[in-house]
């Protein structure tokens, strides 16, 4: 006798995913079935559990989410997850005696974005066990084949007590090399595991901060990678004290958007010790006197006099620094540039936008012909310094956290050649007015207009051919779909339909539109479900029959007395 259930189970740890934000796979601790008594009366045997809870291994993990939570079993579940078939399944006895069974299961961060957010919330689920069971009689095991794990909602309760999900997550190669690694007894492992990653974890780098004018650093501040700096600091244990020792300039939200609100860093990295670099200083001081930042000015006098510094000492070291993206005239610097394209190299480029990458400025120009080239420049006190050739490249450059794009001046039009040219057309038509065309010029010129006619219907007939074809790409994939669902679901359903029915079903299917075959569906499966239940009542408890638990039940106590 085979009988379908759904258990249920409660009570999961807590898991801190603050710290791994960047990571593509989680893995999931389960112990997802027992033989504990279980509200549905089933007696399972430690040698049936043995037996049969490999089956969990190579199945889905999925959930229903509803209004930002897990709900229960229903048919439009999807897939959050794996439970992966290279690992052993360990069994433990918990503190009662009864055994536990326990795997491992991959969770998709990227693809279930939305199921692991509810862990961030509250990390506390149930998971359900989805499994046809072979009885020995009516109370007794003899077999059971699971065929995937359900994660459930806060509002559930549980059926089989004290199995859970714990989640551990940690980046893709990571998981890999876990999993290559894996030794038979995967619970202990993994356990193991964790436990190193939490220390590791909260083992964060602390820097200590040397003020002195002894240990102050005249390295190239140029060379020193700010983006790297920002980052070791805001991974460091003492990071709140770090940011007000190394920027002169904290604004509110740091935490979040550091390479916004950190600014004016004074101090370098001397291995495991943060202490001022002389030309920082220098170039924090030319910054802030330039964008009237007074604070600033004041905080670089104050640790001028502290280290007993002449504020004019590396002046040369200070005109010639590369000005910071922050500081830079924008109106000012197009116009430069553009002068230096334009009128003095007379190149006929127009410049579609300037960038900044780890303080090395660059601008993308547009020539005649669509290309895009880079030109390298530089921008200091003493002036603006531009490469003597430009790059070829494919494509404009997207802001990253270590490319900023510089903002476009009011009158962007004035440097781009399109918008200049289209300018001078105005002006020569205005020309033209003045000037009589002879004969063939006006002949040619009907010619070319009559050229560039059917050059734009050819454009616009090569366009709608091609929509065309995309349309019937479109529609014959959707009738692969929809024939490989109505196949699907007619194999499901044939065993529980008459052959009448069963035809009339799959027509109907493979005629609907792709709209409608979601309704088509709901319609098959409800039709399948009034025969099974029709069958149910004229047959009684079969040995087919197949049991179904939308939600867990409590066990139905026997009474042996009429005083009972």
């Amino acid at each position: 006798m085979q009988k379908e259930y759904n258990f249920a189970v409660e009570e999961i740890k807590r898991i801190e995913f603050s710290d791994y934000d960047e990571q593509e796979f989680s893995i999931a601790r389960l112990g997802y079935i027992s033989t504990k008594p279980n509200s549905h009366g089933i007696v399972i045997s430690e040698d049936c559990l043995r037996a049969s809870a490999p089956s969990a291994l190579g199945k889905w993990v999925v959930a229903k989410m509803f209004m930002g939570d897990a709900t229960t079993h229903e048919p439009d579940e999807h897939i959050v997850g794996m439970i992966p078939k290279e690992q052993e399944i360990e069994f433990v006895n918990d503190d009662d005696g009864y055994l536990r069974a326990y795997c491992d299961a991959i969770i998709s961060k990227r693809y279930a974005a939305d199921f692991c957010e509810i862990f961030e919330k509250d990390n506390n689920r149930a998971v359900s066990i989805e499994a046809r069971f072979d009885m020995e009689n009516e109370d007794n095991a003899k077999s059971f084949t699971i065929c995937g794990v359900t994660v459930l909602g806060k509002t559930v309760r549980p059926s089989c007590p004290d199995s859970d999900i714990e989640f551990v997550r940690f980046s893709e190669s990571e998981a890999e090399d876990y999993y290559r690694a894996r030794h038979v007894d995967a619970a202990s492992s993994l356990k193991q595991f964790v436990e190193t990653r939490k220390q590791s974890m909260a083992e964060k780098k602390t820097y200590k901060v040397d003020k002195s004018k002894e240990s102050m650093s005249n390295a190239d501040w140029s060379e020193v990678d700010k983006a790297d700096l920002r980052n070791k600091i805001m991974a460091a244990s003492n990071r709140a004290k770090l940011v007000k020792d190394v920027y002169l300039l904290v604004e509110d939200g740091w935490e979040d958007a550091p390479s916004e609100n950190l600014k004016y860093p004074v101090m370098e990295l001397s291995g495991d010790t943060f202490v001022y670099n002389r030309k920082a200083l220098a170039s924090a001081m030319s910054y802030a006197k330039q964008n009237d930042e007074q604070a600033v000015v004041n905080k670089v006098e104050k640790i001028y006099k502290k280290l007993d510094l002449d504020d004019t000492d590396g002046k040369e070291e200070k005109m010639s620094m590369e000005i910071e993206f922050a500081a830079v005239n924008i109106g000012d610097l197009w116009g430069r540039l553009w002068h230096e394209i334009d009128e003095t190299r007379h190149w006929e480029y127009g410049i579609e936008g300037i960038y900044e990458e780890d303080n090395k400025k660059f601008a993308i120009l547009r020539d005649r012909a669509q290309k895009l080239y880079r030109l390298d420049f530089s921008l200091t006190e003493e002036g603006l310094t531009v490469a003597d050739e430009v790059v070829e490249v494919e494509q404009e450059f997207i802001e990253t956290d270590n490319m900023k794009k510089f903002a476009e001046p009011e009158n962007v039009s004035d440097y781009r050649i399109a918008e200049r040219d289209d300018d001078d057309d105005d002006k020569d038509d205005d020309d033209d007015d003045e000037t009589k065309m002879s004969e063939d010029e006006m002949m040619a010129k009907i010619a070319q207009l009559e050229k560039d006619i059917e050059e734009r219907d050819n454009i616009i007939m090569e366009r709608d051919t091609e929509l065309a074809d995309l349309r019937a790409f479109k529609q014959s994939v959707n009738e692969k779909e929809r024939a490989m669902t109505v196949e699907s679901v007619m194999c499901d359903i044939k065993d529980y339909v008459d052959n009448l029915t069963y035809n009339d079903l799959r027509d109907e299917g493979l005629a609907c539109e792709f709209a409608a075959l979601d309704a088509w569906v709901n319609k098959a499966k409800a039709t399948c479900f009034g025969a099974v239940k029709k069958t149910r009542k004229n047959n009684g408890n079969s040995d087919t029959t197949v049991w179904g638990f939308s939600a867990p039940i409590e066990p139905v106590k026997k009474h042996t007395s009429i005083w009972e």
